[in-house]
């Protein structure tokens, strides 16, 4: 993973691709790519993100959106809100170690 996937993970609002929100929320890889045909998921595209660089095809699901509009619907957070993230930081800890091995900037 490159320093700018790396801190393109941290920023508000968080894009991500419908794999890592189908891993995140437990749906079917089909059922979120049907929710993205329907244009239920906030949504926008790789070169709106990454700039000139990215896909203006690919789709990227706004992860902090969704959990606000499920927030506003249900008056509750969804767990996959926290669950994710715990997991993800214990990870994050190893790729800290090989990103200062590599002489890549330092995120913080």
């Amino acid at each position: 993973m490159t320093y700018a996937q790396l801190k393109m993970l941290w920023k508000i609002p968080e894009p991500i691709n419908f794999e890592e929100f189908a891993r995140r929320t437990g749906k079917t890889e089909i059922a979120v790519r049907r929710m993205i045909d329907r244009r239920q998921l906030p949504l926008v595209t790789e070169r709106e993100v990454l700039g000139e660089s990215g896909s203006s095809r690919r789709f990227l699901i706004l992860w902090n959106e969704w959990c606000e509009m499920v927030y506003e619907a249900t008056r509750d957070l969804p767990p996959e809100r926290y669950d994710w993230k715990i997991k993800w930081l214990k990870k994050s800890k190893k790729l800290e170690m090989i990103f200062k091995r590599s002489g890549e900037p330092d995120l913080h």
